[in-house]
């Protein structure tokens, strides 16, 4: 569904009770791997960099609309 270089919106868990984990956070696609799981950059100041990329499930990603 997304492409390298798309830009998304990456929510970590969107079940949770809390909003702050529920909040949405803009994000690049770096890398697409198959079975609906890409490699993304989240593009948010207060995360560490060392903890930017991460590997996530379609389900967690939005379209930036």
């Amino acid at each position: 569904m997304y492409r390298i270089d798309d830009w998304v919106l990456y929510i970590q868990f969107p079940d949770a009770s809390s909003d702050s984990l529920r909040e949405p956070k803009k994000a690049v696609i770096l890398e697409v791997l198959g079975n609906k799981q890409y490699f993304i950059w989240v593009d948010d100041p207060s995360i560490p960099v060392e903890s930017r990329r991460r590997k996530v499930n379609e389900e967690n990603l939005k379209n930036i609309d």
